[in-house]
C-alpha cells in the first residue's frame, strides 16, 4: 500500500523520542504536566467534563492522522477540509480537558489549578501556535507550491469552517495511515495521565 511505502523510513515513536534532545522550554512543559498530575484535585463532575474534552480531542487527532501523509501529499480531506491544522485543534481540546479534570470549584487549590491551566493554554494558543503555524505554512507552500495556497484560500488555519471544502481529492480515512503516524501513543498517555490524576 502507498501508506506503508510512504512511511517505510519513519522510525518508531519511541526511537525518535529517545533520540530527541529536549529544550529548556520543553523540559518546562514536562515539569508543568507532572506538577498538574501531582497537585490535581478532581471531583466527579469536573473530571467527567474534562474526560469528554480529552476524548473529543483524541478523536479529532485520530481522524486527522488517518488522512495525513506527511510531506508526501497535502491533506485536504476529512478534518483538513474544515481546518488546515486540525491536530492542533485536537491538542487544544485535550489541554482544556486536562485542565478542567485537574481542578474543581470547591476550594482555592482547585480553582488555582484552573487558573494555571488557563495560563498554560493561553501560552500554547497565543505564544506557541502562531510561530508554529508560520513555519509550517511556509514549509507546506514550499513542498506543495500549487496546492497549499489553494487550500489556504478556502480553509481557515485553525478554527474550522462549518461546511467541508471540496478540494476534489478522494482520499479516505485509513487505519494504516493512522498507525504509521504513531498516534496510538497519545491516547495511552492521556488514559494513564487521567488515571494517575484521579488516583
Amino acid at each position: 500500500m502507498r501508506d506503508q511505502k510512504a512511511y517505510r523510513q519513519t522510525p518508531p515513536f519511541w526511537k525518535r523520542l529517545a533520540a530527541r534532545r529536549l529544550s529548556p522550554r520543553q523540559w518546562g512543559v514536562w515539569a508543568a504536566a507532572l506538577a498538574v498530575l501531582i497537585l490535581a484535585e478532581p471531583d466527579v463532575e469536573t473530571f467527567i467534563v474534562g474526560c469528554i474534552f480529552v476524548a473529543a480531542g483524541l478523536a479529532l487527532r485520530a481522524w486527522t492522522f488517518g488522512h495525513l501523509e506527511k510531506n508526501h501529499r497535502l491533506a485536504t480531506t476529512g478534518p483538513y477540509a474544515h481546518s488546515r491544522n486540525p491536530a492542533y485543534l485536537g491538542s487544544l481540546a485535550i489541554l482544556v480537558g486536562i485542565a478542567i479534570a485537574a481542578g474543581n470549584n470547591d476550594g482555592a487549590a482547585g480553582i488555582t489549578l484552573w487558573v494555571a491551566g488557563a495560563i498554560g493554554i493561553g501560552v500554547f494558543f497565543l505564544g506557541y501556535l502562531p510561530r508554529k503555524f508560520s513555519r509550517e505554512h511556509a514549509r507546506m507552500a514550499e513542498i506543495f507550491p500549487d496546492d497549499a495556497p489553494r487550500h489556504a484560500a478556502h480553509v481557515p488555519a485553525f478554527w474550522p469552517r462549518l461546511t467541508p471544502w471540496a478540494s476534489g481529492d478522494t482520499q479516505r480515512f485509513s487505519l494504516t495511515r493512522l498507525q504509521a503516524n504513531h498516534e496510538i501513543v497519545w491516547p495511552a498517555a492521556c488514559v494513564i495521565g487521567l488515571a494517575a490524576m484521579w488516583i
